[in-house]
């Protein structure tokens, strides 16, 4: 998911857009970025430098996928920025099957847009605290209980009214405190607030080109950076089995324009119906000195879905899914950019 494993459209580049930038090794804290996180060799660092998208793989534990990705772009870096900042670019993704805005504050009505899975409204139909197909907080288990008549004729339509506001009031408290939700979906709970510090952890290298940036993410909201804008949005993925609903914390950093820093745009995937507990999404946007930049994107996820050997062919489909995304992102993003007037 950049943005939380989503992708773009795959498109082609020619030859001679390529071939139209100035021969010059990527500067040293891409390149040095890209080795560090990633093992990039030689050629594939030449294959970036030449405009073209290089997306890889990490070597990670089974709960964990990281993807990181590389290419260099002939445009502003605001163009960047303006780009993610609307996120209906997303909605030509391949991936990303429905999206929309959520306001400040959240309200229940955001959600409107989105259509809930049949298979998810039947499955929190039956669901118990430890036996959940959809990954649920113990809240939000006690209020499906609670607040939707079960036996009446139109309990779906009760359950995913409710449903949208749980959501409004999750995306409200994590604005406001930073709040994360404890998973009952298995017989194990899960707390996202861990994920997220196993995560972050796991990104260090990439706080030594944003050390401001990557500490005021961690600790959002507590801690406050001039230059950040945070919009909060959600989005339904296709990724594997069946479509996954999600929320993500979007923040775009711009460093003061006498700096030397990337621009930065991070992503939270603060929650989940299906495969990844928690999703964590790093850009940055160097310099080439030139005219142009050099993208990195590094995205990690926690999972507990995909981490046993049956769920193994899963999670083959979903990693060769998020690779794939990474690369047509790449390749949109370029082909977006170059061709703005």
């Amino acid at each position: 998911m950049n943005l939380s494993f989503a992708g773009g459209v795959s498109v082609l580049i020619t030859c001679s857009a390529l071939a139209a930038f100035p021969q010059s090794p990527p500067p040293a804290g891409a390149q040095a970025m890209l080795r560090a996180i990633a093992a990039f060799s030689p050629a594939e660092l030449d294959r970036v430098d030449r405009g073209e998208p290089v997306a890889r793989v990490l070597d990670t534990e089974r709960r964990e996928l990281a993807i990181v990705g590389a290419i260099r772009i002939r445009a502003s870096r605001e163009r960047l920025l303006a780009r993610y900042r609307d996120i209906s670019n997303l909605k030509h993704s391949d991936v990303v099957l429905q999206i929309g805005p959520i306001s400040t504050p959240p309200a229940p009505a955001d959600f409107n847009a989105l259509s809930f899975e049949t298979y998810d409204l039947d499955t929190i139909r039956e669901c118990e605290p430890g036996d959940c197909g959809v990954r649920l907080s113990t809240m939000q288990l006690q209020r499906f209980r609670r607040d939707v008549n079960w036996a009446a004729p139109d309990w779906r339509q009760q359950a995913g009214t409710l449903w949208r506001r749980l959501l409004a009031e999750y995306a409200a408290d994590y604005l406001a405190r930073g709040a994360l939700a404890d998973y009952r979906n298995k017989v194990e709970p899960l707390n996202v607030a861990d994920e997220f510090t196993v995560l972050f952890a796991r990104s260090r290298p990439v706080a030594a080109g944003t050390p401001a940036f990557f500490t005021y993410f961690e600790q959002f909201p507590r801690t406050a950076l001039s230059g950040v804008e945070n919009i909060l949005y959600w989005s339904k993925d296709e990724f594997g089995l069946r479509p996954v609903t999600s929320i993500t914390h979007l923040a775009l950093y711009a460093p003061p324009r006498d700096s030397k820093e990337p621009v930065v745009i991070g992503t939270r995937q603060i929650y989940a119906t299906h495969y990844f507990d928690a999703a964590l999404g790093l850009t940055l946007a160097f310099d080439d000195d030139a005219g142009g930049f050099y993208m990195v994107c590094v995205n990690r996820a926690r999972t507990r879905s995909l981490a046993s050997f049956t769920r193994g062919i899963v999670r083959g489909i979903v990693v060769r899914r998020s690779r794939d995304a990474m690369e047509q992102m790449l390749r949109s993003t370029k082909r977006s950019l170059e061709q703005a007037p």
